[in-house]
């Protein structure tokens, strides 16, 4: 049985279905890939979700709460605010480091994103061997960098239930 692990830039894929009015049911997301891969003979042994926020972002503290009772394990943190008013909130170093930790033990990986900065990272899964599922906000959303560089990509727009508009 292969051993799957799944890993979403939260971050990402809330800017863009929020830019468009829409909603992510993580519950589905979570359903419609444990699914799948009990038909593909594989085990998902990890649901892991990275989500930056504003201390005072009501909304994305109850998304962390509600993703978390869902049962994924989530790793947060607090955005950077700049001198300029700008905020930097993105945590791809943190799940890059996850991934690669859990990289000999894991056959195929789930990434979840639209951003071409995961490039690298599933370059280097590749390398060592490891199928890499990219679900993507869309072709134009998702990069075409990583959508070129996976074993597979999945439009996160055309699974059922999972976008609510």
């Amino acid at each position: 049985m292969k051993k799957v692990a799944v890993f979403i830039d939260v971050q990402n894929i809330q800017q863009v279905f929020e830019k468009q009015g829409a909603e992510i049911r993580y519950d589905k997301l979570k359903e419609y890939l444990t699914e799948r891969y009990q038909k593909e003979n594989g085990e998902i042994i990890k649901f892991s979700a990275f989500i930056p926020f504003k201390q005072q972002d009501e909304n994305r503290l109850k998304l962390i709460d509600a993703i978390s009772l869902i049962g994924y394990r989530v790793l947060s943190k607090q955005a950077k605010e700049r001198p300029d008013g700008s905020v930097k909130a993105n945590m791809d170093i943190e799940m890059a480091l996850e991934i690669v930790s859990l990289s000999s033990e894991i056959d195929e990986f789930v990434i979840i994103t639209g951003d071409s900065d995961f490039e690298p990272l599933i370059d280097f899964l590749s390398r060592k061997g490891k199928r890499v599922l990219l679900i993507g906000p869309g072709r134009g959303p998702t990069a075409i960098e990583i959508i070129r560089a996976t074993d597979e990509f999945e439009n996160l727009d055309e699974i059922e239930d999972v976008v609510l508009k």
